[in-house]
């Protein structure tokens, strides 16, 4: 799903992970985590459970740059 605002030139783009458990969508996060630079990656959000189960979600948001005119963001 994208989100535009036209007033300030901004684009977020949200693209959500679906599957059964443990099947690495969690791992897949914190691998894109790690590859992407400190300036355009913001805090990733991980709620564990004690048996290393993410519970809720988890959301790593990553600046992209300027995509026809918008600043864009991804929302993982």
């Amino acid at each position: 799903m994208v989100f535009f605002n036209y007033a300030t030139m901004q684009m977020a783009a949200k693209i959500v992970y679906y599957g059964p458990g443990l099947c690495g969508k969690t791992t897949n996060l914190h691998y894109i985590y790690q590859k992407t630079s400190s300036q355009s990656r913001g805090e990733m959000v991980s709620l564990e459970t004690e048996t290393d189960r993410t519970l809720f979600f988890d959301l790593l948001p990553i600046d992209v740059g300027v995509i026809g005119g918008f600043n864009t963001r991804l929302q993982l």
